[in-house]
Order: C-alpha cells, then structure tokens, then sequence
C-alpha cells in the first residue's frame, strides 16, 4: 500500500492555522499553505541523466559546452561546487534523492534487475517510505513529475501513487526520444519505456522527447501558477540512446566528434527547455516565490554518451569523484544570494529536507539523513556542520568527510586496494596517500563499517557470475 496524502484542503487549512498565518478574507477563497504570513514558496526540482560535471558552461570547464539558461541560474543563485548524490548509477541516486535517506537503508545498491537476493522480493522504492512527493502533497502542494522515473515495475510504485498528482513519462532507465509517434506500437515490447499520463498510455505525439518533457512542465505552470507546488522534472537528456535534432545538431557542426556532438546537441535542447520553465516562470512573476534545484543523477560517461568529467577522475558507475560528483545549482531570487560558490560538501539527500522545510514544514521527527542547507544558501551561517558521506556498492565502498576520501573494496579488502585522498587538495585523486596517513584510513573504515551495520543486504543487482563472492540470487518476476 502506498503512503496516504491527507486531503489537500484540511492539510492546507491546518498547516496555514498552525503557522499563525493570516487567510485571505475571501469566503471561497482556496486555503494554501503559507509561510510567515506569505504564500509558501514553489520548488521546481530539474534532474539530468547522465550529465558529466564538465557539461555545463557554469562550470568553465569545456569550451564546447552551450548553456546559457543553466548558467544564469546558476549566476542567479550559488554553484554547489563539491555536490554529491548518493550512487553513480541512476535508480539508487533517485531513490535517496526522493526518500532523503541513504539508500542502503532498505537494500536499494543497485538498479532494479534481472537478480535479487531472495524469492519474493519486490524491487523498488519500499512502499512504506515517503517520496519528497509525499511530504509535499501532506501539506498541502500539488505536485507533478515530468520525464524519467526509474524505479519499481509495478504500478504501485509508479510516480501517481507515490505521492505526484500529476505523472507524465516514463519508469524505466532509458526511453526513445522519437518514441511518441510510435508509442503504442512501442508498448507492445516495451511499455516501461512508453510514456505515460499517470495510469493511461499516451497517444502519439510528434514532439522530441526532451522537447515533450518541457511543454508539459510549462503547461503544469500555467494551470497551477496561483497555488504552491512542487514540479520535478527528471529529463532523460543526455543519457543514451544519442539522439538528436538536426537543427541543434547544426549547432555543434564544428565538433568532429561525432558522439560528442550529439551529446552537445541533446544538452542544448534540455537547457532550452529549463529555459522555457524559468521563462514561465518569470511570465507570471514567479521566480521570487520558486525554488529552483538543478543536479544530474550521476556522473557522465565519456565513452557511452561522450559526456565529460574533467577535472574529476572516473566516471558514471565509479566511486571516483567522476561517479558521484555533480553539477549542482540552488536559486530563490530575493532570498539566496546571487553569485555564490558554496564549497562545503553537499549531498542529495539534503533537497528533502531543505525544500521542505523552507516551505514551512515541521521536519523534526523525520527520519532522514539529508540537513537543511538553506541556511548557507543564505548566509546566516557561514559553514555546514561537518558530517560523513558515505557510498556502498556492493563490491566498492567509499566515505568522505570534510577533507578526506577514502575508497576501498567490500569484500576482503586489501591493503593495496585501499585508497585515500586528501579531496579538499587533490579533487582529481591523482595521489594515493594511505601508507602516509594509517591513521586516517583506520578511523574511516571503522566508521564506514558501524554505518553499513545499520543497513540492509542488497537486495537486487547482482549475480554469482558477476560477484562470485556472493550466492548466485533468484531471477526476479516481472509484475
């Protein structure tokens, strides 16, 4: 059974009464949620797939890069320089970023897969545990997804039972981006990678797929402007199949790369669709009482999708910092000081936690592992608590704190295989310092361990011809 969302009008009315925040004195007036006396603030969260920390111009770190939209958001806000999400892979991200809880927590390692570790398992999200969906429509939003969901096969854990009012896209790790002429056609084979408007399968549809994605989150705007609500966008851009336009295509005629310049193309065609998001926005005098989030799901993959990473080492599937370090933006013009470079090491699970309690929840009983940030993104105070991060997969490890990183292998770890970095000075992992500091290595991996106690196996994602270390698994039934 999926987490029940009280009714919207109750909620609003409590929450509104329970703030001490002054209604309108209008007899049909609806009753949104408020905070201080004011309509409670938006939050439009935008995800890419696949997006390389080189791939977008606000990094300043590839000449070839065109995104003009992302870079005046994030002019207009502050760059979250050392940003993580929780995994270097696209489901397990997603699941922390939407639960605000490590993943491990309820055995989510991997990708959902042909392998789990017992009859009987359902692979997904758990259905007990609240999306950031959840927690919005509780006090009162509405709340939409538009693009790329990649979670559980059945449709109870399908984004309109977990919390979204509105669901349009698709629930599976990649889609074609000409697939709406041939949508139906397409579900007969794939219907995972079919779109879809909550339960009903869309009919066909000229539109490229990125292109589709940003018209319906403009026209969710345009139909909910004069209430708060929640929007997340998970774009399936730049992630493969490498499909693109010929008119944005002829943008990058100078790249000879011929991957390269599809994944430039496809980039250009999503910052034009945020483009359009923010510039409606703006239209209806928005942009004040929006939070806008932008991050990618994982690191970029050089060789699969011609995404870069520079300067960091490794890539999308690695706990190197090209794995799990991200582009990341936070903008709320009036309230986040425009022009900022935030340093201190951030991760996804903290969005749960800073959006929703920036819209005026009470957070204090939740269960999550994420922190408020919005006090740095506003500058009341000048530095996060330090805090562990902490990443398992399986077979890898890692954990950072405030300027150490250590990376290490699960199962019978070796001391050759262990490596450490002083990351706040050596962001690349070019040198290996763990025979210098024994010390350091020792306090993380002792405290990795007493933190992995706390979770669950993996459940799913693994095979004995994969991981001989491990029992061989049960092929899981598709629903």
């Amino acid at each position: 059974m999926s987490i029940p969302s009280f009714n919207k009008c109750m909620l609003a009315t409590a929450f509104s009464a329970a703030l001490g925040a002054a209604q309108p004195a209008f007899a049909d007036s609806p009753q949104f949620p408020t905070v201080d006396g004011h309509r409670a603030p938006n939050v439009v969260l935008i995800f890419a797939d696949d997006l390389g920390y080189a791939d977008t111009g606000f990094q300043k770190s590839s000449k070839d890069v065109d995104t003009p939209n992302l870079d005046k958001l994030a002019k207009d806000g502050a760059i979250l320089t050392t940003g993580y999400v929780t995994a270097p892979v696209s489901g397990p991200s997603r699941a922390g970023m939407l639960s605000g809880r490590y993943q491990e927590r309820f055995g989510y390692h991997d990708n959902t897969a042909p392998y789990v570790l017992k009859e009987g398992i359902v692979q997904g999200l758990p259905l007990d545990i609240p999306t950031i969906g959840n927690r919005f429509q509780d006090i009162g939003y509405t709340t939409a997804m538009i693009g790329k969901y990649h979670d559980g096969d059945p449709k109870e854990y399908w984004p309109h039972n977990r919390g979204f009012d509105e669901f349009f896209g698709f629930n599976n790790g990649a889609a074609n981006y000409f697939v709406g002429p041939q949508n139906l056609k397409n579900a007969e084979e794939k219907p995972n990678s079919s779109m879809y408007r909550n339960e009903k399968l869309v009919p066909p549809f000229d539109d490229y797929l990125t292109d589709k994605f940003g018209n319906e989150a403009v026209d969710f705007i345009d139909r909910h402007k004069d209430e708060p609500f929640f929007l997340y966008v998970p774009f399936n851009a730049i992630h493969g199949p490498l499909q693109a336009l010929e008119k944005d295509l002829a943008r990058f005629d100078h790249i000879k790369d011929k991957k390269r310049r599809l994944s430039l193309a496809m980039n250009y065609n999503m910052d034009k669709n945020i483009g359009n998001i923010l510039n409606k926005l703006d239209e209806y005098k928005l942009m004040e009482d929006t939070i806008i989030i932008f991050l990618s799901d994982n690191g970029g993959k050089p060789k699969g999708n011609a995404s870069y990473n520079h300067p960091l080492r490794g890539q999308k599937n690695t706990l190197w910092e090209g794995g799990i370090r991200i582009p990341f933006t936070v903008t709320w013009k009036g309230k986040i000081p425009a022009g900022q470079k935030i340093d201190d090491p951030i991760i996804s699970l903290d969005i749960l936690p800073t959006a929703l309690k920036a819209a005026g929840a009470d957070i204090s009983d939740w269960d999550l592992d994420g922190v408020d940030i919005m006090p740095r993104l506003t500058g009341k105070v000048d530095k996060l608590d330090n805090r562990f991060m902490y990443w398992d997969r399986v077979i890898k490890a890692a954990i950072r704190d405030d300027d150490w990183k250590l990376v290490m292998p699960v199962v019978t770890p070796r001391k050759t295989e262990v490596q450490l970095f002083k990351i706040s000075d050596d962001i690349s992992e070019s040198t290996n310092v763990a025979d210098k500091y024994p010390e350091q290595v020792e306090r993380l991996m002792k405290e990795f361990k007493a933190w992995q106690a706390k979770n669950e196996p993996a459940k799913w994602g693994w095979n004995k011809k994969k991981f001989p270390h491990k029992t061989e698994g049960f092929r899981a039934k598709k629903a």
